[in-house]
Formats: structure tokens, sequence, C-alpha cells
């Protein structure tokens, strides 16, 4: 009888360690001190993240000493923000599961369970909203600028050639996605193709920091889409102010340059967004490029008009460059992307490398994710543009 009530006694003690309540014996045995540590790391790395994405939220701990979260969230970021979350869980051993989801008018509503330690350990409650959840800021752009570029001919191009492929030699190619920061796809959706890629930062966009610090986590590559003045510019197009022009004086460029460096600190390269005038503008391309050169930054002529100067500029100045080769969305349809990613194919097997860049559309990265197995049978390797500037 003795053996019998031991043996209960031990039981009941194990099932409430289990629910993570306070046990006489097996506290003392396996102290709950580990479990409680990793809750309070992960309070601290979830409200991290709130805090640098300036997102709101309001919390308390229950009497079953379980932490509940409620907050709002924009839908641009809801994917991003669930997907941090369940890194923080993985790191310390625990996993988020999707409770519960439920549609409204504006919004909807999902309900996460954070299970830490055998027990389950926070209730998150995300409200999703259609459109931002707080104010814009009236001193940048809401709306992306419109990307004017000329037709392309149907043939592969040959200016400026490159050498050609030595048979011992992996043709490579590299893709950029323009404009990030100003869409709702971003850095996690470019992360989801599971292949190297470049994402080209707007510094004016309203999300650029947030875009970049994600770019960094994921441990995919950021440029800085520097703004250069459109042929067609009239003045309504584009913000001026933040563009490189004609009449950009050299401390106007060095500042845009260094601004866009503290908004994408990680950036490790230069592509233009627009420039159609700009690039075509040799003296203004030799004092734009110099600085960019001495911000210990390569560039990526994306040659938004034929007869850009840009990238021969830049190689007579001993700086790490190349050019793209074809535009993947033109024409802003799935059929019309994968046919430039085969033409991209065989100009990398043609010359050994191939840039292309793209917009974030997601037929555009619906073509990519389904042309990845195309594009390594046919033996070429899909790299990050870092490696195709020398």
């Amino acid at each position: 009888m003795i053996a019998v009530a031991v043996f209960t006694v031990v039981l009941l003690e194990y099932i409430d360690f289990r629910k993570g309540k306070k046990s006489f014996i097996f506290t003392q045995l396996i102290p709950l001190k580990t479990v409680s540590n990793k809750i309070e790391q992960f309070n601290q790395e979830f409200l991290e993240v709130l805090n640098k994405n300036n997102i709101e939220c309001s919390y308390h701990q229950d009497d079953q000493r379980m932490y509940h979260f409620s907050l709002e969230v924009d839908a641009s970021r809801f994917e991003s923000l669930v997907y941090r979350i369940e890194g923080i869980a993985q790191r310390l051993g625990g996993k988020v599961t999707l409770a519960q989801v439920q549609g409204m008018t504006g919004k909807s509503i999902a309900l996460y369970k954070v299970t830490l330690g055998r027990k389950v350990s926070h209730w998150i409650l995300i409200t999703k909203l259609k459109k931002s959840a707080g104010k814009p800021d009236k001193t940048v752009e809401t709306k992306p600028r419109e990307e004017k570029v000329e037709t392309e001919p149907a043939k592969i191009p040959q200016f400026p050639a490159r050498p050609e492929r030595r048979p011992d030699q992996s043709a490579r190619f590299a893709i950029i996605i323009d404009d990030i920061g100003a869409y709702e796809i971003g850095a996690l959706d470019l992360k989801k193709l599971g292949i190297p890629i470049t994402a080209s930062i707007l510094p004016d966009a309203p999300r650029a920091h947030e875009e970049a610090e994600w770019v960094q986590e994921y441990g995919l590559q950021a440029l800085i889409h520097l703004p250069m003045a459109p042929k067609n510019g009239d003045g309504q197009t584009y913000d001026q102010e933040q563009t490189i022009n004609l009449h950009s004086t050299d401390d106007e460029i060095r500042s845009l340059i260094e601004r866009a460096k503290q908004i994408i600190p990680n950036a490790i390269g230069v592509n233009n967004h627009q420039g159609s005038l700009a690039t075509a503008d040799s003296g203004l391309m030799t004092r734009t490029l110099k600085i960019i050169k001495e911000q210990g930054l390569f560039f990526v002529d994306s040659r938004t008009i034929g007869n850009t100067v840009a990238f021969d500029i830049a190689k007579s100045l001993g700086m790490k460059a190349n050019y793209k080769d074809a535009f993947l969305d033109h024409i802003k349809t799935y059929a019309h992307s994968i046919e430039q990613i085969h033409r991209l194919v065989e100009i990398a097997l043609q010359k050994g490398e191939a840039i292309g860049i793209g917009h974030p559309n997601e037929s555009t990265l619906r073509a990519i994710r389904d042309s990845i197995s195309y594009i390594r049978s046919r033996g070429v390797d899909i790299v990050f543009v870092s490696e195709l500037v020398e």
C-alpha cells in the first residue's frame, strides 16, 4: 500500500510538472528555470522586433502563467512578422501553431499558439489590416514611381561585348529585383524562392529600412536602387530632390548616396532607378560613379536606355561593375517573364554570364520559381550579382 501511495504521489507530481506547474519533487530534480528563461528570452526578442518596426501591442500574463499578446499590423508586413515569430520560437526549441483564423471586412484575425518547454507559453492575436495600420509618413512617397524603360530588341544584346565563355567555365545567371520597399512583395517573398537573389531597395520607399533589415536577416544581398533623372521626366513623375539630376552638385550626389547607405546599411552595390537621361550624360555619370566608388560600392547599369555610358565609365574608373542584359517583366505577364528567363539562359551559355532585372510582381516571382529547375538543367548556376561584377 505504501508503494502504491508513493507511486501515486510521484505520478501526480509528474503530471503537474508536465503541465508547467510547480512540483515539489520534479522542480528539485528538473528546475523550471530553463523554461522560464526561454519564455523571458522569447518576450525580449519578440518585443524588440515589434519596437524596431513601430508595431504597438498589449500583453498580460494570466493565472496559468501564459502570456497573451494582441497587436495590429498591415497586410504587407504580416507574413514577415509571423516568420520572425516562428524563428524566435525555433531558436528556443519551441514551435508556433496557427490555432484560429477569422476573416472580417477590411481585416482578418489570426491566433497563434507558442509552445516552449512542453507547454503553451504564449497566445498571440494578430489583426491583419488590409490597409496600413498606422498613418503614412508624409515625408516619403507612399506610391512608387513609375519605371519607364525602352523596348528592347528581341536579339541578344551585344553592347558591350563580354569575352566568350571558356569550355571549363560554368555559366552563371544573376537576378536583381528592383523597387523593394515600395510594394507589398518584399524580402520574405524573395527568400521563399530558395535561390541567391539580390534585392535592390528604393531608399525613399516607405518600407526601405525595414526591408533592408529583412534582406540581411534572410541571407540575401541588397543594392541601393538609386533614383536618377529619366529622359521623359517632367518634374511630376519623380521627386527631383531625391534624384540625381543633370544639375546635381557633387555635394548633393554625395548626400543622396550617404543618406541611402544610412537607410540601407547592408547595401554592397548600386543600380540605377530610371536614369535614361542621367546615365547618357558622361559628365554626370563620371562624378556620380566616383562618389559611388568612394563609398566602397559596386555598380550595375540597369540600361534603361540604349545609349547609356554608365558601365563604360565605371570600368574606366577601375570600378567593380556590370550591366543588365534584359528585363524580366517589361511586359508584366507570366509568359513574357518565362520567355525572358529562357533568353537570359542563352546569353549566359553564350557569354558565360547574364544579369536579369525584374520587379515585385506576382507573375515575375512565379516565373522565376517555375524556371529554377530549367535554368539548372541547362548547366547554368544561379548566383548573387556580386559574383558577376569585376
